[in-house]
């Protein structure tokens, strides 16, 4: 072929893409980025191009028609064939990106074993719980409860609610109750609780999970669940009510979730009690609850139900059938912390009126734990948008993936923590003083004091106070330190002066109002939880209690009656006593220097009834 022929072809050739390209100035973008990213696949067009040159060439000379007209009916077929190079490149490319797993960042939601977030937080509405908790996430809940009964003054209840999430579908507990009921109110109970999921989520229909609870009764009965029947029943306690009794109770957790919005929970429960009147408790909750409005599961509604039949050793044969049933509605103000509110209403005779449930929960940790999306759109699948371009398999679908951070270090292997607490003191000794001063006189004449029951050390049945504790960890597990605390106490006591020969016969009582104060020497040992904020502690320490103690003593002389005797109140003042505490608590660091502490302890003086707990909450500072 001649070199004059070629080049008038090419010129050609460049003239007519020039003019085609500025009457399209979208397709002369598209081949710019071609020719920018697809080198290799314009050589290969132009080798085509070259192909098709010598093509046309050969039928120009056989049939002697003009070359230019067969060029020019040719232009668009070679112009298609060049084009095609790059784009089944770029189809090609398009599928290899879309086979990437896509990330999505986001809120993150902890999922304890494949399981949705609503049924991952242990406490899935105000009366039912389900499944587990998420390896070494922690659930915090403050439930208040208050029932309206047809007769009598209204029951609340305050419970305050600790959980650990542990490996292979393990969870442990502990819960404190309090009542307050009729003008009275105290520490009621003190639960361990522990629960196993059989198997990861939905791999077993409705998921069971198995829950044991051990109760510790700590205070008096103050409001009876089941009356004595009419004539029956055990006399009261000699000295005050009776003391709440031990129980246990088992539990068979149940859960599921339909179609993709609704979530529901069953609980099946026994509870019996181990002294007293022997109360036995059985019955169903359950839930059912769906988001609304709001995005990422912010606000669930549901309906609820409770239904408990209850029994004592003397009404086995006639139970109480209780049944309540009403609205519930969660609101989550941000991606740990939730808020429950439960209206329930009585539909039996035995039933409250109303029972009105209030929960505030904080789910804290499982920062390592595999996270999901909420329910709204946890099977909602993304494509890429290259590869639709290539027109197969365009549907292929991606899983939502959550971005986990990088694991950081919130306590130091060397460090000092001052921490500083306010405080819950509760007696372990039953308060309930003889009301009678004459009593009093009469009893200690006979040679056999009946002063009643209550705290010979603190006095009263509970006291408020505060205090701290400076620690030095030389390890990152253990400390040494140094614990102070006062405690605003209250005992209760008499004045009593009787005088034959006069006569004068005095008597009043008198309230001894002191402040009690321990220092001590401690060991906590402690263990931070990787990738946590979290870290469970234990300690114990042995010191001095120093400030209570005070008493009276009535010394009588003559015969035994209250009315013909000589008496006489001798006070004593306090002492200083050995004491030793030990106890068990949770610290949460809010930020690398700065953390909350919860804990229960327990302190044993020396003597008798001098017994008492501790709940304390305080700041701790790091350095």
């Amino acid at each position: 072929m001649e070199p004059a022929a070629a080049a008038l072809l090419s010129g050609l050739w460049e003239s007519v893409l020039s003019a085609n390209l500025e009457r399209n100035p979208q397709e002369a973008r598209l081949r710019a980025a071609w020719q920018s990213e697809h080198a290799s696949s314009e050589k290969l067009s132009k080798i085509c191009l070259a192909n098709h040159y010598n093509f046309v060439m050969m039928r120009d000379t056989m049939s002697r028609t003009p070359r230019f007209v067969r060029v020019g009916g040719l232009l668009p077929l070679i112009a298609c064939a060049c084009f095609m190079f790059p784009a089944a490149n770029h189809s090609a490319l398009a599928q290899a990106v879309t086979e990437q797993p896509i990330v999505v960042t986001g809120e993150e939601v902890p999922s304890a074993y494949g399981a949705p977030p609503g049924l991952s937080r242990s406490r899935f509405s105000n009366t039912t719980q389900a499944y587990v908790l998420p390896p070494w996430a922690f659930f915090f809940g403050e439930i208040y409860e208050g029932q309206g009964f047809r007769h009598g003054p209204p029951d609340h209840l305050f419970t305050q609610e600790i959980e650990m999430g542990l490996p292979y579908r393990f969870g442990v507990a502990a819960e404190a109750k309090f009542e307050r009921f009729n003008g009275g109110g105290g520490a009621e109970t003190v639960s361990l609780e522990a629960r196993w999921a059989l198997a990861d989520w939905n791999k077993i229909p409705l998921n069971p999970t198995l829950f044991a609870e051990y109760k510790f009764g700590v205070g008096t009965i103050r409001h009876e669940e089941v009356p004595p029947p009419p004539g029956g029943g055990e006399e009261e306690e000699e000295g005050g009510p009776p003391k709440v009794p031990d129980a246990y109770e088992f539990r068979l957790l149940l859960a599921q979730e339909f179609g993709g919005r609704f979530e529901w929970a069953m609980n099946w429960f026994f509870e019996k009690e181990n002294t007293g009147d022997r109360g036995r408790e059985w019955g169903f909750s359950q839930s059912v609850m769906t988001p609304i409005f709001l995005p990422n599961e912010r606000l669930k509604v549901g309906l609820e139900m409770e239904y408990k039949n209850v029994t004592t050793k003397d009404t086995r044969g006639d139970p109480l059938n209780s049944f309540v049933i009403g609205p519930t509605v969660a609101w989550k103000p941000t991606a740990q912390t939730r808020l429950d509110i439960s209206p329930l209403f009585g539909c039996t005779d035995d039933s409250p009126i109303a029972d009105v449930f209030v929960v505030f929960s904080w789910l804290f940790g499982g920062e390592r734990a595999e996270a999901e999306a909420p329910v709204s759109t946890r099977f909602r699948y993304y494509s890429d948008v290259a590869y639709a371009r290539s027109g197969k398999d365009s549907g292929k679908e991606m899983k939502q993936v959550a971005y986990v951070p990088p694991c950081p270090q919130w306590y130091g292997d060397r460090e000092w923590n001052v921490n500083l607490w306010g405080t819950y003191a509760f007696t372990n000794t039953e308060f309930a003083p003889n009301p009678s001063l004459v009593d009093i006189v009469q009893s200690t004449s006979e040679g056999n004091p009946v002063l009643g029951t209550y705290d010979r050390y603190i006095g009263g049945d509970h006291a408020w106070g505060g205090g701290g504790d400076i620690k030095y960890f030389f390890c990152r597990y253990a400390g040494l330190g140094v614990e102070g605390f006062a405690l605003d106490a209250h005992k209760p006591g008499f004045d009593i002066f009787e005088d034959q020969a006069v006569p004068i016969f005095v008597h009043r009582r008198i309230n001894h109002n002191h402040t009690v104060g321990a220092v001590l020497g401690t060991l906590t040992l402690r263990y931070p939880i990787p990738c946590t904020r979290f870290a469970p502690y234990a300690w114990a320490g042995v010191g001095a209690i120093f400030g209570g103690g005070e008493r009276d003593t009535l010394h009588t002389q003559g015969p035994p009656d209250a009315f013909a005797v000589n008496a006489q109140t001798e006070h004593f003042g306090s002492e200083t006593k050995v004491l030793g505490q030990f106890g068990a608590g949770l610290e949460f660091r809010i930020a690398r220097h700065f953390g909350w502490t919860n804990d229960l302890s327990f302190g044993v003086i020396d003597g008798p009834k001098n017994n008492f707990g501790m709940f304390r909450s305080g700041l701790n500072f790091a350095f």
